[in-house]
């Protein structure tokens, strides 16, 4: 292992991050919360179990879309409206998880990438929640969701994402993570050692508190998860 390997891992092992919600966005919308999710984790290709579990839960919303479309979901729905009442088109800019069953809608199917970002992709479509996913270790100071400022970041597979007057996560950088798509900056790669799940709850969805204990199930079951940490914060 090398030295900066090693300075990572002691890293992920020592530090905590804070989190909070900005008055601006609380002001609007009162009842917004964050879901974190944080653990360590070990990353590989997806094994057959979470291959298995993704194309049974594909097939079970391919048929749900058949007779209704993702954006009239609930917790979609009311992610699309709180880019509205932030000033921010969410036809242009869609939430991801909307993004990811429209796929499906449309016979596209989804990526394979590794075991994290799969069962992220597995956890947000299942609970229609968008969800970031960060390396712990590339966050700089305290992590607040405010309203997106004038300035751009390069989403994951998007380039140069507009996050004005999108909600999103922010530290001493500047933002890092919207509903839309996650900054590269913090995004999981395979030398990921401590992992950030981001649940966006933006009018108190009583689906919160079990979409976070799947997510903690999940992840100890395909992503060899420790040290797992779940708290809400309003």
């Amino acid at each position: 292992m090398t030295l900066q390997k090693v300075l990572i891992n002691f890293i992920a092992q020592t530090m905590t991050l804070t989190y909070s919600i900005s008055k601006t966005l609380k002001n609007i919308l009162p009842k917004v919360r964050l879901g974190i999710v944080t653990c360590k984790v070990t990353v590989m290709d997806s094994s057959v179990e979470l291959l298995s579990k993704i194309t049974n839960i594909e097939a079970e919303f391919i048929h749900k879309l058949s007779t209704t479309v993702e954006s009239e979901l609930e917790v979609i729905a009311e992610t699309r409206q709180a880019y509205r009442v932030c000033g921010k088109k969410p036809t242009r800019y869609r939430p991801s998880a909307e993004a990811l069953l429209r796929r499906l809608r449309l016979g596209k199917g989804l990526y394979k990438i590794n075991n994290v970002v799969d069962s992220i992709n597995l956890l947000s479509m299942s609970s229609q929640f968008s969800i970031g996913g960060f390396d712990m270790t590339k966050i700089e100071g305290d992590v607040m969701l405010d309203i997106g400022d004038a300035n751009v970041y390069n989403a994951i597979g998007r380039g140069p994402l507009n996050i004005e007057f999108m909600p999103g996560v922010k530290d001493s950088i500047g933002f890092f993570g919207t509903p839309t798509s996650d900054s590269e900056r913090t995004m999981v790669t395979p030398d990921i050692t401590r992992l950030v799940l981001v649940y966006y709850d933006f009018f108190g969805n009583d689906s919160l508190v079990d979409a976070l204990n799947s997510a903690k199930e999940t992840l100890n079951l395909y992503c060899k998860a420790s040290d797992v940490s779940i708290e809400i914060i309003e």
